[in-house]
């Protein structure tokens, strides 16, 4: 009798291993049809400025330095927080879908477009007082006329930005992500011609190319919310319910504040180390230095941000659908991506670090600091693909102020504090600036890894079907 029970023990411990495995292989192929077009979506959308700076290198240091300067100023003041509110669409729509409740979706995308107007409208005050804002902060007024001048031709594409943002969650949350990967390379197409007219053939100069972003996310806009209003596969999902937009606009801050905190922390960390490296003895150098690095980090996180963002439409649509089981082994399906990608692009570059350096720089010096500097750089690739991943969770989950509060401990409690203790209490420079971030990342990854395990998916399933079925009450 005892031994009967034991093999049926052991067959039912068989089968739900077997189930799992067989799972996971599922989500994997799931979530990586997600992964690879939205990684492409979002390396398209980020060559965008990357070819205007560097177009506007040539016209010589001046307009470099001050296009350079305006990027910066302009991410960090309002196209990290378009990006940052946007990610509370990846809870709402993405478990609105899975609800079934498909005009919400609509009504969730229309109600995020109005609330970033405004938003927008007081941004760009702040932008055409750039020039002004950089010469009190010390700057030179040379080069803060060139900030300020490209600044003020990118107020277009901020309001482009409130936009497309949420017509691009939109159709993520659909798991429509072929029309976003083909409308992003007709975008980045166009982009190429736009900044070669208007710069080249109209002589605009770095304004010119500063035009080109502009118009050509406005090419992005029209192309996208023709996709929407014409398409058949959004038939359902591009309804409005006017008694809900209230109560949506609502929802949309409640998360979206959050969302945006979790996001702008990290992303005006890596801006205020460049911005640190140069108060360093040799700031040519560090600063050219942490540039390779964040250039190469960037670029890195282009593929687990696909990931993360497919990650976090399927635990959100799942989690919708009253279905937790499934949500959490698409973490696991996720993690199994980051792992092989980690592994494969650390292991490139480590192999690759004493040749990076010439990809940006002939100085011998500067070579030679990326090849000292990479392996805190491959470090980086692991930790920053990890987090990358578990924050996906957390905003297809609906806890991104768990995850903001993360941040504030992980990179402004502890890593600033160790970055500029090594970097200038211990004079290791800018190496002891990126400890500082790694150090950042490696606490974000462990509290993050801590949340998410200790995580009770049926509740978080319970909790996503009353925050979309139940608006009787508003807010969830």
């Amino acid at each position: 009798m005892e031994e009967s029970l034991l093999l049926r023990e052991e067959h039912i411990v068989s089968c739900k291993a077997t189930w799992q495995s067989s799972q996971v292989t599922v989500e994997l192929k799931k979530v990586s049809r997600l992964a690879a077009p939205m990684a492409t979506v979002t390396i398209a959308q980020y060559l965008l400025p990357v070819v205007s700076v560097m177009v506007a290198g040539h016209y010589g240091e001046l307009q470099l330095s001050g296009v350079a300067l305006a990027t910066s100023f302009t991410n960090v003041t309002g196209f990290s927080i378009m990006y940052g509110l946007v990610g509370a669409l990846e809870t709402l729509c993405g478990q609105a879908y899975g609800a079934k409740q498909y005009e919400k979706i609509g009504t969730y995308t229309y109600s995020s477009i109005v609330s970033n107007m405004p938003i927008c409208f007081l941004i760009s005050i702040l932008w055409i007082y750039i020039e002004k804002l950089l010469i009190s902060l010390g700057q030179d007024p040379d080069i803060a006329r060139v900030a300020g001048s490209y600044a003020f031709w990118l107020i277009p594409a901020l309001f482009a930005h409130a936009v497309v943002l949420p017509l691009t969650r939109f159709l993520l949350a659909q798991g429509l992500v072929l029309p976003l990967l083909y409308s992003a390379v007709a975008t980045l197409l166009f982009h190429i011609l736009g900044i070669w007219t208007l710069v080249f053939v109209f002589g605009f100069g770095s304004n010119g190319a500063a035009m080109a972003i502009s118009v050509s996310f406005w090419f992005y806009v029209v192309v996208v919310a023709c996709y929407v209003r014409f398409s058949r596969s959004c038939e359902e999902t591009r309804g409005f319910v006017s008694e809900d937009f209230v109560s949506c606009i609502e929802q949309y801050f409640q998360y979206g504040v959050p969302s945006a905190g979790l996001i702008c922390l990290e992303w005006w960390l890596f801006e205020l180390l460049i911005l640190s490296s140069g108060l360093l003895p040799n700031p040519k150098l560090e600063t050219s230095v942490l540039s390779i690095c964040l250039t190469t980090g960037t670029l890195h996180y282009v593929i687990p941000a696909g990931i993360a963002a497919a990650v976090s439409t399927r635990v959100s649509n799942k989690l919708g659908a009253g279905n937790p089981q499934v949500a959490r082994v698409s973490v696991m399906a996720g993690l199994c991506l980051w792992l092989v990608e980690s592994a494969i692009f650390s292991t490139l570059l480590f192999t690759c670090r004493n040749i990076v350096g010439y990809a940006f720089s002939n100085s011998e010096e500067v070579v030679d600091y990326v090849a000292d500097i990479s392996p805190l750089l491959c470090l980086s690739f692991i930790l920053d693909g990890f987090t990358a991943i578990l924050n996906g969770v957390a905003r297809g989950s609906g806890w991104q102020h768990i995850g903001a509060l993360i941040n504030v401990v992980a990179y402004y409690l502890v890593g600033a504090p160790v970055g500029v203790y090594l970097g200038f209490s211990r004079e290791w420079n800018g190496k002891g600036l990126w400890c500082g971030v790694v150090v950042g990342s490696a606490v974000q990854a462990i509290i993050l890894a801590i949340v998410t395990a200790s995580m009770n998916w049926k509740k978080q399933a319970e909790k996503a079907r009353k925050r979309i079925i139940s608006t009787e009450n508003g807010l969830a």
